[in-house]
């Protein structure tokens, strides 16, 4: 399996909604879904010719969802086993030793909580490091209006206002592919040139820049089944949304254990704790609505009663490639016992290595990375010669003379490099009479000064014989110089 991995920065605020609606509250999302990402790539749709299938509805490629990256380090929700003293920040928690998961958690013991005058309440959002560290995100708001055309001015009774994520910050994601025969070259190189990701993109919203990235951290697991008073369970942490069925089939919040890539066990749904969400789909593509999903959030841990001496470490390797439905779009990750739900207090850990967010020496970016920037530096390369043909047009006489420059450009394009092309102007050898040049002779030699001449001959650098250089320059040349007629009202 092929593991690529990004790091999307934000250069304007982005608005991200969880659903489509375009009236009354809508919900926001604080992470990017992978459909993003796979919409970038489909653009592209057809370049993928026989692929495409494979590419967008197999499963076969996971467009992974992006999280939030705190001070170099990536991030995961907060898992809503996690239960904290009522009214106690959930960073204070986790430095005073006051964060619990629930599974652990007795009726007896809940009952001296609150006889200590502790109630413990879930914690259901924010992103949090392998380290314990809290990533805050804040969602700016703006107010705006409709405008009014006819009277100039704002549209009564249409306010309405976005609630975007923040400029600056950056978010680190995955994408994943089985088959070695798809063009991961292809989707690399349309993830890299996207530009634009979310809401109201035309306005100030939308501008992002995307580049490849080390890997985070990933979560420490448990390896073994977890006791639980007295029997065997596997703690399962969704890392994205999950979209199960039944096990009849059916798109479920009560999923069956074949959803989840159980052979046998029981769903102890006693302790689990699980939020749901349902949302409709657009395609614009098809200009349609998808039907209606029923998915798990993400954060949700879910309780499998195991039998004793079940092979965790086989179990993830199963599940490697996620579950359920609609995995091209980043549903499905799980990751089955992490040490931060796999006991009464989390465990965290204190040596989280910081991902590089700078680019990436070339050599270990490959091969769509290096064409990508000898793409801008022949970019570069051309608007520094057409400077250079600007100011020789600003220094010499070349207007009056479109039909010699004309023929310059067909010698030009029959030309391979710049001594071939040289020799075409200026060879001095006497052939019938006249020099072989073509600005040696005929109707060109009495109309171009001399000066003109030597400047251009004074162009060709002998050292480069078979580079392209002065061809490239003279062929532009050839084309703005006509213009000059137009400009001055020449002939």
């Amino acid at each position: 399996m092929i593991k690529m991995d990004f790091v999307c920065r934000f250069e304007s605020d982005i608005v991200l909604h969880a659903t489509s609606n375009t009236e009354g509250k809508i919900e926001r999302f604080d992470y990017i879904a992978g459909s993003n990402f796979l919409g970038m790539v489909a653009r592209g749709y057809s370049d993928f010719g026989d692929k495409a299938f494979e590419v967008f509805h197999s499963g076969a490629v996971r467009f992974g969802d992006g999280h939030i990256i705190h001070q170099g380090k990536g991030t995961y929700h907060v898992p809503f086993s996690w239960f904290a003293p009522k009214g106690m920040s959930l960073e204070d928690a986790i430095r005073g030793n006051k964060l619990y998961n629930d599974p652990f958690i007795t009726a007896e013991e809940h009952k001296r909580f609150i006889a200590d005058g502790e109630q413990l309440k879930q914690q259901r959002a924010g992103f949090v490091t392998v380290g314990g560290e809290i990533a805050g995100i804040q969602h700016t708001y703006t107010q705006k209006s409709s405008y009014d055309k006819k009277h100039r001015r704002s549209r009564e009774g249409y306010m309405f206002g976005y609630y975007a994520l923040p400029k600056g910050t950056q978010w680190h994601f995955t994408v994943e592919i089985d088959d070695e025969q798809i063009d991961s070259g292809l989707i690399l190189k349309k993830l890299l040139s996207s530009k634009r990701l979310g809401k109201s993109r035309s306005a100030e919203y939308g501008r992002i820049t995307i580049t490849e990235s080390d890997p985070v951290t990933p979560l420490p697991q448990r390896l073994s089944p977890i006791t639980i008073g007295g029997r065997s369970y596997v703690l399962l942490y969704a890392q994205s949304r999950l979209a199960l069925c039944d096990e009849d089939g059916r798109a479920s919040y009560r999923p069956g254990l074949y959803s989840l890539g159980f052979e046998e066990g029981r769903i102890a749904w006693e302790l689990s704790q699980i939020r749901t969400d349902r949302y409709t789909p657009y395609n614009a593509t098809r200009r349609a609505w998808d039907p209606e999903r029923l998915v798990i959030q993400k954060g949700s841990v879910i309780a499998v009663e195991v039998p004793e001496g079940f092979d965790v470490a086989r179990y993830q390797e199963s599940i490697a490639r996620g579950v359920g439905l609609y995995r091209s779009e980043g549903h499905g990750r799980i990751v089955a016992n992490p040490e931060w739900v796999a006991s009464r207090v989390p465990e965290f850990v204190t040596d989280a290595s910081s991902l590089d967010l700078t680019l990436h020496d070339t050599r270990k970016q490959g091969a769509i990375h290096s064409w990508l920037i000898g793409q801008r530096r022949a970019q570069e390369a051309d608007y520094e010669m057409l400077k250079a043909v600007k100011a020789f047009i600003a220094d010499n006489a070349v207007s009056g003379k479109k039909s010699q420059w004309g023929q310059i450009r067909s010698l030009c394009s029959a030309a391979t490099d710049n001594q071939t092309l040289y020799r075409k102007l200026f060879d001095e050898t006497v052939v019938n009479n006249h020099p072989a040049g073509f600005l040696l002779h005929g109707r060109a030699k009495e109309k171009w000064s001399r000066s003109l001449i030597d400047n251009l001959k004074a162009r060709y650098d002998a050292t480069q014989p078979e580079g392209d250089g002065y061809l490239k320059f003279v062929k532009l040349l050839s084309i703005y110089a006509p213009r000059q007629d137009d400009i001055q009202g020449g002939e």
